[in-house]
């Protein structure tokens, strides 16, 4: 290899644990006619989370977005706390 040829690409994946693998292919571990949380983080710029809404649409939010009528109030570990017309709800992550 010459000094300006580029490092030849390498595969960074690893393999997935059968029991990931299981329940990411497991029909219907997410609510198909709901928003469905797909987890939380904290970032240097505050929290944030990833839904999964109705129409299948991945949205990443944050707190003071809209998503699907509702707007996001809250992010905490593992649950969104959204308002719509008023009315406070959670949505949490699956059980499985």
């Amino acid at each position: 290899m010459g000094i300006n040829e580029p490092e030849p690409a390498t595969d960074a994946t690893t393999d997935t644990p059968p029991a990931v693998a299981a329940e990411a292919t497991t029909e219907q571990t997410l609510p198909l006619d709901e928003t469905a949380l797909l987890g939380t983080v904290t970032t240097p710029q505050g929290p944030m989370a990833l839904l999964r809404t109705r129409r299948g649409r991945i949205e990443k939010v944050r707190p003071g977005d809209q998503v699907g009528g509702d707007r996001v109030a809250a992010i905490t570990d593992g649950v969104v706390h959204v308002v719509r017309n008023g009315l406070a709800r959670m949505i949490t992550m699956p059980q499985g």
